[in-house]
């Protein structure tokens, strides 16, 4: 079999490590500490923009990869085998099934209509004004901003999608579901290579406890749920309330319960990374806070949810945030269609999975020479001395500049490279809702106060102590809120 894969195998002329294409255990042994999107920008730097990560997997690092997995009405891959990890219980973010996809997605819009999402703004400014309430009172000293962070997602995913108070705001302190959810995730470090050991894992009594012990939790969430009377509609009510007018509740119970796991990964931990990583690069860019509060002073009122969707530096400085630190750093897996699919100008053989690692992509660069030019010597390239690093995506990729997304446009390369909310029929249905949650609390924070780090610190372990769980988990964000003084214009001089 190990001679199969290295020499006959369809990928057989794709570079890699050679132990990589022979068992995927490869890959788990060097994921070990959670640390895969360094690992794949280390591949990618050595073997080029297509590398050979298992038996039947190739890592792509080419922007037009993520238009070619996810945009078309009429696109045809289809998600692999991980997406397996939770059944029976399928919700909408796992479901590999195009079209019962398709049917459940239908079913999550109403959840998300314009009206729908002004009910759980409401909720997102209240819960917004508690994080602002903790913040004041530990104004000018140091704090381990995360907490507060996650203590904000997981409130108002809780609220928004079961009409739940977690109460951690309001409590300042950690309610027993986060250590069940952050301890499911981190098993997804290691064994997100090897789905099949997570399912065996999962299917064997005593093992992978963690992530059994959080699917448990979200079941438990919506069961409860479906025994609760509520004034005001949240996610569930929508979900639940199609399952009983078509009379398949009791049909649904896996899906709804499927769902329920949706709803709290997607509904609290990716926004609360993000606000992280924002007020992570805030605090290292203080010229950009002073731009946004700038920005912040002339509206009227900075709670304004409408006046919030058209403040450029506020809406720039988000997707920056997302293009540096994307809350899913080397997921997002694929796989092509039977009869395969042209990549980049490479043919790529069908039910190959695909990873398309957002982290690396957005700061890709490639070789540049005289005639593009390249000699491929076995499986490494040998690029002429005439060769240079030209970025291909972003200009100043590794450079937090909010201004591309408003007033530099030209420093956008390739808008293919830039897709934190996915693309066409897998778009995240609570993109909207996200942005919101992340301006609300970016506009009220920024406005009242200053944010820096405790002398002698960067803050780059925010950075370099990253994790990645399927969802990016950021290092320790230790930093100071300084009420902020007003900036008085200079009055001018009298003759």
């Amino acid at each position: 079999m190990s001679i199969y894969r290295v020499f006959f195998h369809r990928l057989r002329r794709f570079p890699g490590p050679v132990l990589a294409s022979v068992s995927k255990l490869w890959h788990v042994a060097h994921c070990l500490d959670s640390k895969n999107h360094i690992l794949l920008e280390k591949l990618h730097n050595e073997y080029g923009d297509f590398v050979r990560t298992g038996p039947s997997e190739l890592t792509i690092f080419t922007p037009d990869v993520i238009p070619a997995m996810f945009e078309g009405i009429n696109n045809t891959f289809t998600r692999p085998a991980w997406f397996d990890t939770s059944r029976p219980y399928s919700g909408l973010t796992n479901e590999r099934d195009t079209s019962i996809h398709n049917h459940r997605r239908r079913v999550w819009d109403q959840a998300f209509t314009s009206k729908a999402v002004r009910n759980y703004e409401v909720q997102v400014k209240a819960y917004a004004d508690q994080l602002e309430q903790l913040i004041a009172q530990s104004e000018g000293q140091l704090v381990v901003a995360n907490q507060y962070f996650q203590w904000f997602g997981f409130d108002v995913m809780g609220q928004v999608a079961f009409s739940k108070d977690f109460n951690m705001l309001r409590g300042a302190q950690w309610h027993s579901a986060i250590k069940v959810f952050r301890d499911g995730l981190a098993i997804l470090g290691p064994l997100t290579p090897v789905p099949w050991l997570m399912r065996i894992g999962s299917d064997t009594p005593g093992g992978s406890n963690d992530l059994k012990a959080m699917i448990k939790w979200a079941i438990q969430q919506m069961d409860a749920r479906m025994k609760l009377e509520v004034d005001q509609p949240d996610v569930s009510h929508y979900l639940i309330d199609w399952s009983r007018k078509n009379n398949t509740l009791k049909e649904d119970m896996d899906t709804l319960r499927g769902d329920a796991l949706s709803l709290t990964v997607a509904g609290s931990d990716t926004v609360a990374l993000t606000l992280i990583y924002l007020f992570y690069r805030l605090a290292r860019h203080p010229e950009e806070l002073q731009k946004l509060q700038t920005e912040l002073d002339g509206l009227e009122d900075v709670s304004d949810f409408s006046a919030l969707q058209h403040a450029e530096h506020l809406n720039g400085i988000i997707n920056e945030t997302m293009r540096l630190h994307p809350a899913t750093l080397t997921g997002n897996h694929r796989e092509t269609p039977p009869e395969g699919a042209m990549i980049s100008g490479r043919f790529v053989p069908g039910n190959i999975v695909i990873c398309s690692p957002r982290y690396i992509i957005g700061k890709r660069k490639y070789f540049a020479h005289a005639g593009q030019y390249a000699v491929w010597l076995g499986r490494k390239a040998l690029l002429t001395r005439l060769s240079k690093l030209v970025e291909s995506c972003f200009e100043q990729a590794k450079e937090f500049i909010p201004e591309r997304w408003y007033s530099k446009p030209e420093m956008i390369k390739n808008k293919s490279a830039y897709a934190p909310f996915a693309l066409g029929r897998y778009v995240c249905i609570g993109k909207t809702l996200a942005l919101q949650e992340m301006r609300c609390v970016t506009a009220l924070l920024a406005s009242k106060y200053d944010v820096s780090f405790p002398p002698g610190e960067d803050g780059r372990s925010v950075e370099e102590d990253t994790l990645d769980q399927f969802t990016s988990s950021p290092g320790e964000l230790r930093v100071i809120f300084r009420a902020r003084q007003k900036r008085l214009e200079p009055k001018p001089r009298s003759m």
